[in-house]
């Protein structure tokens, strides 16, 4: 159940408070039907996920075109998921800890790809306000921008938009079914000695991520090689967080051969298990 507060015209869901007027009735009803009281584990927002994506019939073992992907990024799960994040403490943790590493080497201007609930670049604009923060959501919510509205130097964009200092892409690209075509996209807008994180989960926890890009699990960070990265290391307190320096240009023939060599050896580096 989530709490009203009318005079307001809020819903607080987990000590989050949502304005109505940004929800439709629809999010209203899913949000007052499918939230409980107290805050749940992370395997429940998983859980709740997947009966979404069933409930819309969607298969991760085909091509998404054709099936109702934009309806399940859209759908009011999403904003469940937002909530969470901003109050699980593990979750704040490592946004937390992106937002100290990005605003102690002084970056100017930074995307943040697939960060529609807005909290990531909240968080760093309250630490950096001078920095210029794009957020990349190709399915914005209204709930995410009246977030933002107001916070100078924070946009909604619907794509890339010219040189960054950094890119950064949290659980993004195991949604997406050629990772590596939209990691070249972020890297190209990245300027010369620029910087990418990427927290990536290659691994079969909800059903959108997609059982294709689990051959990148350990091998991800060999394969950008061929897009001129140099592997700098994790994020403190983060360490999913994988930092990358763009030191030299994407190298198509290199790139190719070390997929290639990643789809052969991915599969076998899972099932060891190998760290």
């Amino acid at each position: 159940m989530v709490t009203h507060q009318a005079s307001t015209q809020q819903i607080v869901i987990w000590g989050v408070s949502l304005p109505t007027v940004a929800l439709q009735q629809a999010e209203i009803n899913y949000l007052e039907k499918a939230v409980t009281l107290e805050r749940p584990p992370v395997e429940w927002i998983w859980q709740e996920m997947d009966r979404v994506w069933n409930a819309l019939g969607l298969e991760n073992g085909r091509a998404l075109q054709g099936q109702s992907i934009g309806e399940f990024y859209s759908h009011p799960v999403w904003v469940v998921n937002g909530v969470f994040s901003a109050v699980d403490p593990v979750s704040v943790q490592h946004r937390d800890s992106i937002v100290e590493f990005v605003s102690r080497i002084g970056m100017k201007r930074v995307a943040d790809y697939g960060g529609g609930f807005g909290e990531l670049a909240l968080r760093l604009h309250a630490v950096a306000p001078k920095i210029q923060i794009d957020i990349v959501e190709p399915y914005p919510s209204k709930l995410g921008m009246l977030r933002v509205a107001g916070k100078a130097g924070i946009q909604f964009i619907n794509e890339l938009d010219g040189q960054y200092d950094c890119v950064i892409a949290q659980d993004v690209l195991e949604h997406v079914e050629q990772p590596l075509l939209l990691t070249e996209q972020m890297v190209q807008a990245v300027k010369m000695g620029g910087h990418l994180i990427f927290a990536n989960c290659f691994y079969p926890v909800i059903k959108c991520h997609l059982p294709s890009t689990f051959y990148l699990r350990h091998t991800f960070n060999c394969v950008v090689r061929g897009m001129g990265l140099k592997f700098e290391g994790r994020v403190d307190g983060a360490n999913h967080a994988l930092v990358f320096k763009r030191v030299g240009k994407i190298e198509e023939n290199k790139l190719i051969l070390l997929n290639s060599i990643a789809k052969l050896i991915g599969p076998l580096l899972n099932t060891m298990k190998c760290f």
